[in-house]
């Protein structure tokens, strides 16, 4: 077992300790924001109210990071509004970073109209997020940043679900399936709602169309 592997496993599994896996395998499924459909939504928001939680979390995105982004210099963080906020925060000043806030919509005028904080023209920025679907929205906070003459290095989120269409792959901490096999390993994730999870998890587009959602973006 790698090291990078020791990493998703402990953080799914804090995933999964703090409740923050919800299931619906009968009614009306969890849709995101995009029109997928899905039987199950991870509330990694959850996690930051959980200060034992969220002091191992970030340890693993820390050393995830420093792996992940090696040899690729960064000056700032930048978190996505509203969610990536406080996780950003946070990695900020572990690394003792400058933080910038990604707005989704602009505010005011100028180069910086869509940034809350400032930075020089040429920044190098690691944009943060809590999760990503499909990266639809990291998309546009990533257009927000190189628009306001920033460069971003990478993005990175602690939870990508890994089983839809992507606009742009992110560096994650976690997917979906590791999440899956951690609440299947700790007995809560069972019977039908485990058997759904799994048929999304093989065929997401699939399993969001015959739901009510979307196939395609």
């Amino acid at each position: 077992m790698t090291l990078a592997s020791d990493k998703r496993i402990e953080a799914a599994r804090l995933v999964v300790d703090s409740g923050a896996v919800y299931t619906r395998s009968s009614g009306d499924p969890f849709f995101f924001s995009s029109g997928w459909a899905s039987p199950i939504f991870i509330d990694i928001k959850r996690l930051i109210s959980y200060p034992g939680i969220r002091d191992s979390l970030l340890s693993n995105a820390i050393a995830f990071i420093g792996d992940a982004v090696a040899g690729r210099p960064f000056d700032m963080i930048a978190g996505c509004e509203l969610a990536g906020v406080p996780f950003a925060a946070a990695i900020a000043d572990r690394l003792k970073l400058p933080l910038v806030v990604v707005r989704t919509q602009a505010k005011g005028f100028g180069r910086l109209a869509q940034i809350e904080g400032t930075f020089e023209p040429g920044a190098r920025a690691l944009l943060v997020d809590d999760l990503s679907t499909d990266g639809v929205n990291k998309a546009n906070f990533r257009n927000a940043l190189e628009h306001a003459d920033a460069s971003v290095v990478e993005t990175f989120v602690f939870l990508d679900y890994r089983v839809f269409p992507a606009s742009k792959p992110v560096q994650a901490l976690m997917t979906l399936a590791d999440v899956v096999v951690a609440a299947e390993e700790a007995g809560r994730l069972t019977g039908s709602d485990l058997n759904e999870v799994k048929s999304f998890v093989a065929d997401a587009p699939r399993w969001s169309r015959r739901n009510g959602g979307i196939a395609s973006l």
